[in-house]
């Protein structure tokens, strides 16, 4: 194992931490099952829990709000305690959630049930796992660390997505009894995510942190004064608005191309596997070019992509191009999610900072997560047809070209922080 790791080119202590950052990203994958596997079950969720689609789409909005005052807070208990610890907590705590779940909870206990999700799975957790990763790779290794890290939280949601179907299965039986195949997926997820927050406590360890390391209120002060904090908070702003807009392409592919529902199915579980060729590759050419260079032509390439995607003939005979122009997007999409987080390092963050840094990134670089599915269901029932669609990718498009203009602010400012 230890010359396959040499063959990847890896520093002697990102080599010595491998295994331990596959875990944080199995971990950063696994914790998010419990709080999202309704979306690959929404149909048969709806009819268990008797719940409407509002009712529904409301759940995620809890997690929003939840998840936007966690990260701002838990930065900061990311930086003043073991990261092991909340790794530890977080997918434990998680998990028992998920048993609750199995509870004949009405839709307040289930809203009641989200926010605690969107605490125990977003408030320190998500900041610690940037965190113990920037830690356990070395300074000229960041970014394969993050490519790896996203590289690996993608096939471990992939592996879990397919053996929770095959749980709901075995739960369904040969009667179709939907609701016990509900019950078992949500068994599945708790006990998995459960044994994941053992194995993190097994296997992540803390780098000693002396208390005048631990971040104070001074601390909290120097990083709002931090350029290089606001700077990839916009990229990541830019970023995650295609992030929640992706899901809008299968449709437009199915409603607009005509597209088989069976095709768009096929697509959408196949793309997590293509993320690792941009989570990965991306992480080894950022190392050799630099970050501003990877992320620069990331957005225009995911631009000109969206834009290539808007030409195509409105029919079956666009559905090949479109799958091509897609998969280049995606790859190059991966790119940019994962090696956003190796600008800390290249901004020059300090190390024992970076919690509370990530989770002010977070906070603002999240936002789109509340008001994009909102927007973007605006723009398609006042515009209907293809109309709508083009007023939605022109505004991602946008987007993506106000990105690069931050990347290109990014490189102006390292260049002027080097001279």
């Amino acid at each position: 194992m230890n010359g396959l790791l040499k063959k990847l080119h890896l520093s002697e202590k990102m080599a010595k931490n491998f295994w331990a950052i596959l875990i944080v990203a199995a971990g950063g994958a696994i914790i998010y099952g419990l709080p999202y596997f309704r979306y690959d079950y929404y149909d048969v969720y709806l009819e268990v829990y008797n719940l409407t689609n509002t009712q529904m789409g409301v759940f995620g909005s809890v997690l929003g709000v939840f998840g936007m005052i966690s990260y701002l807070f838990g930065g900061i208990v990311a930086d003043r305690f073991s990261t092991r610890m909340i790794l530890t907590v977080s997918l434990i705590g998680t998990g028992l959630g998920g048993l609750v779940h199995l509870l004949p909870l009405n839709y307040t206990a289930l809203l009641c049930l989200y926010a605690f999700w969107g605490v125990s799975s977003l408030f320190a957790f998500w900041p610690a796992c940037i965190k113990a990763v920037r830690i356990l790779a070395g300074s000229g290794d960041q970014g394969k660390a993050y490519g790896f890290f996203e590289g690996g939280r993608g096939i471990a949601a992939a592996l879990m997505a397919m053996a929770a179907v095959v749980a709901f299965r075995v739960g369904a039986g040969q009667m179709e009894n939907q609701e016990a195949g509900m019950r078992m997926v949500i068994i599945f997820y708790s006990v998995l995510t459960i044994l994941m927050g053992v194995l993190a406590f097994l296997t992540v360890k803390d780098g000693k942190m002396e208390a005048s390391d631990r971040i104070t209120f001074k601390g909290i002060g120097e990083v709002l004064k931090l350029p290089s904090v606001w700077i990839i908070g916009m990229v990541t702003f830019c970023t995650y608005v295609f992030t929640m807009l992706l899901y809008y392409f299968t449709p437009y592919a199915t409603g607009i191309l005509a597209a088989s529902v069976t095709f768009a199915a096929t697509l959408a579980a196949l793309k997590r596997w293509f993320s690792l060729f941009g989570n990965i590759g991306g992480g080894y050419l950022t190392d050799k070019i630099g970050t501003g260079n990877a992320l620069l032509f990331s957005f225009l390439a995911m631009a000109v992509g969206t834009f290539a995607i808007l030409l195509l003939p409105t029919n079956s005979s666009s559905i090949i191009p479109f799958t091509i122009l897609f998969v280049v997007v995606y790859v190059f999409y991966n790119v940019n999610y994962a090696m956003t987080w190796a600008m800390m390092d290249e901004g020059d963050i300090p190390e024992n900072l970076s919690g509370t840094s990530a989770g002010i990134i977070s906070t603002i670089g999240y936002l789109p997560e509340i008001f994009c599915s909102v927007l973007a269901g605006i723009m398609l029932d006042n515009n209907e047809g293809v109309a709508g669609y083009r007023m939605l990718f022109g505004f991602l498009i946008a987007v993506l070209l106000v990105g690069a203009v931050f990347v290109l602010i990014w490189k102006r400012y390292l260049k002027a922080k080097k001279a």
